[in-house]
């Protein structure tokens, strides 16, 4: 089997993780008051290359960093985990990317991001990158400008590479530009701000996939529904995959390790619903431990549960 060529096109940021009493945050005297404070790298494009370079694929990334100490530890940390840098660009004058998330009750976020040096990812490196290598698939997110999320996308059509959207962080972009997308993926939060449909249930669910799928004309919409799974629709049907069980401790990058691992497995051959059930056990393992990049599961890990949860659904 010919090992998957993944190109991710995204943004690479510092992580600063607060975590409340039990999850929660406290408001005092207006303030949001919090236990403790992990920091991690990542940044959603550096999530989802590391992820595809740990689940098994050839991952190369085109994004940039600041001249700063922490973008020359992102380049060192995406090199080191097996992630092609080639097209890594480190800007001088410009800070790497910065998130802070706020993890809140039941395992859900808040989040704020500094854009930085992500705001110079321009269409012209992804050509560059598409002209000096193949791949198989390319994914892209929402944590750049808008103008290189249509030009990628663009880029891609010319070597009739299929394209997913991570659709993250929650923004409104007018989505006919993505007319005829291989896949739009968002969670509940970038559903509600893209279709501005609650999915609260199942029916607000199959309507907002139901949007996007009229206004992209996309291959599939998948829904990343947090503890309740997957939901997916492909222009006919519509069908729920529930998530793995697993204790939740921090879901941070398990959006971003969900996607991965569906893509993954889609290029080496498996069916969508395949993809789907193999990307619930990727981000299971994920939200299992703390942090982002470091929270990413093996292939082996990924293959052991999925193997597992498939065979219990024999029984």
């Amino acid at each position: 089997m010919a090992i998957p060529r993944i190109l991710v096109v995204g943004s690479i940021n510092q992580d600063i993780i607060f975590y409340g009493p039990q999850g929660d945050a406290m408001s005092v005297n207006g303030c949001l008051v919090f236990d403790s404070f992990d920091e991690f790298q990542g940044g959603k494009g550096a999530n989802q290359a590391i992820a595809a370079a740990k689940l098994g694929a050839y991952s190369s990334l085109v994004g940039a960093v600041g001249d700063d100490p922490a973008g020359k530890g992102m380049i060192k940390t995406l090199a080191d985990e097996g992630v092609e840098t080639t097209f890594v660009s480190a800007i001088k004058g410009v800070k790497t990317g910065l998130s802070a998330i706020f993890n809140m009750r039941k395992g859900g976020y808040v989040g704020t991001n500094v854009l930085g040096a992500n705001s110079l990812i321009s269409t012209a490196m992804v050509e560059n990158a598409l002209a000096a290598e193949k791949f198989d698939m390319v994914l892209m997110q929402l944590e750049m400008p808008l103008e290189t999320v249509y030009g990628t996308y663009s880029a891609a059509r010319k070597h009739s590479i299929p394209v997913v959207l991570d659709a993250g962080p929650a923004k409104h972009i007018p989505l006919e530009r993505l007319e005829g997308i291989f896949m739009i993926s968002p969670n509940e939060a970038e559903a509600y701000a893209l279709t501005g449909i609650d999915v609260a249930d199942e029916s607000g669910v199959r309507k907002a996939a139901e949007y996007l799928y009229e206004h992209t004309s996309c291959t599939y919409a998948v829904m990343k529904l947090g503890p309740r799974g997957a939901y997916l629709f492909d222009g006919q049907d519509g069908e729920m995959f529930p998530a793995v069980d697993k204790p939740c401790v921090d879901t941070t990058g398990a959006g971003d390790t969900f996607t991965t691992a569906m893509m993954i497995k889609l290029c080496e051959g498996g069916s969508i619903s395949e993809a789907i059930q193999y990307g619930n056990a990727a981000a299971a393992l994920c939200i299992s431990k703390k942090g982002g990049l470091v929270s990413i599961p093996s292939r082996k890990e990924a293959d052991d549960l999925y193997d597992q949860i498939t065979k219990e659904a024999e029984l």
